[in-house]
């Protein structure tokens, strides 16, 4: 059995050959890309034990793009996947992937080329600017966004490794770029209570309220039907979501069965729940036949649902009319859970509310609040103990 290693350039090729079944001519293979000598000695001394046992397969000679298009993403869709899932990899294949590196034939990917394309992709400017909450204009993919492309794409190496489409997986060894998370921004008692108070008579007054009261997402809100809600028990259950996929307002449920949740409502909260109905009661008789009763608690005053993109659009332009600091809709759950953290609710209490699959969870995410909360605590238990 045959096989040398050369250098070409500042990398490694390795060199093997095995016979043709058909002609019993010896054809020759090479892999390339490696830093050192020694990675490309492995490589080889690895790839032709396999071929001794009989169990190396060549690499089919497909792109990036194919290998996603063509291969991975069909598989992905007999899986049963949640629609907003695979809504979610095609968007990283189509608009991420194919543009940097689908044209890379995949034998021929290494961590080095998969790294030069996520600097690219985090770098350079795919059309417009996009404007964010604070108004700063951004170029280029985030880092999560970058970390998420490159996450689809080990996934699908290795799911053509598995399933005989590579006789090797080019990213063994490849880490994902890091994740800088975005700083979380909130609202302070005050502001969010300036917020309720400004907008209490308006038609997503209680809206607005539930989600700053309650932590409640986006999709739960806007997904939130009148057969959810038991004004007598004073409850709320969140039992669906409508989420946006390419676009379109879509029907769903929540990911997890922690998301499946009763959430109490007190006496004030309900109170507004309760009067919502009745201006909607209203709307309802005055539409007539042209209401379209789907049950949805908020929608316009022909019981049409509202597109979750608006209501992020009408909560960012009213928040900036009242002089508020800029934060994204989703920050209004960080505002309700720091919130009650910071009045002493249980953090397994605060977990169950926000729908989170475990307290660590809430623990991790809000540990910025606990520091306080602990000195609150020891100072009241000490005044108990020792004062």
């Amino acid at each position: 059995m045959k096989g040398s290693i050369r250098q070409r350039g500042r990398t490694w090729t390795a060199y093997w050959w095995t016979p043709d079944p058909a002609t019993g001519d010896w054809r020759q293979h090479s892999k390339g890309g490696f830093a050192n000598k020694t990675a490309a000695q492995k490589h080889l001394t690895a790839t032709l034990a396999k071929v001794e046992r009989g169990e190396w397969r060549p690499d089919r000679q497909f792109t990036v793009k194919e290998l996603l298009e063509d291969h991975w993403l069909p598989a992905r869709k007999s899986e049963g996947l949640r629609r907003t899932t695979l809504s979610m990899y095609e968007r990283i294949v189509t608009n991420w992937l194919n543009p940097y590196i689908g044209a890379v034939e995949v034998s021929r990917l290494s961590p080095a080329i998969v790294q030069d394309a996520m600097e690219r992709m985090r770098s350079d400017r795919l059309g417009p600017s996009k404007e964010t909450v604070t108004g700063v204009l951004t170029k280029g993919r985030s880092s999560r966004s970058v970390q998420l492309a490159a996450t689809v794409l080990k996934m699908a190496t290795r799911w053509a490794l598995r399933n005989e489409l590579l006789g090797r997986d080019p990213l063994v060894g490849y880490r994902r770029p890091r994740s800088t998370s975005p700083s979380m921004t909130a609202w302070t008692a005050d502001e969010a209570r300036a917020f309720i108070a400004a907008t209490r008579n308006e038609r997503l007054g209680v809206g607005w309220a539930l989600l700053l009261t309650r932590g409640l997402r986006r999709g739960e809100l806007c997904g939130l039907r009148w057969s959810a809600v038991d004004l007598d028990a004073r409850v709320l259950r969140v039992v669906a979501t409508r989420v946006t996929i390419d676009g379109k307002a879509t029907d769903s449920v929540p990911k997890t069965s922690a998301g499946l949740r009763s959430i109490p409502l007190d006496d004030a909260l309900a109170g507004l729940v309760r009067s919502h109905w009745a201006k909607q009661a209203q709307e309802r008789l005055v539409a007539g036949s042209a209401y379209a009763d789907e049950g949805w608690v908020l929608a316009d005053q022909l019981g049409k649902p509202y597109d979750p993109n608006i209501v992020t659009k009408w909560f960012r332009e009213r928040a900036k009319e009242l002089g508020l600091p800029a934060i994204r809709l989703h920050d209004t759950r960080h505002t309700a859970a720091s919130l009650m953290l910071a009045e002493g609710t249980p953090v397994k209490v605060v977990s169950e509310v926000l729908g989170h699959a475990s307290p660590t969870i809430t623990l991790t995410t809000y540990a910025h609040v606990m520091p306080g909360m602990a000195e609150e605590a020891g100072e009241r238990l000490s005044a108990r103990l020792l004062g």
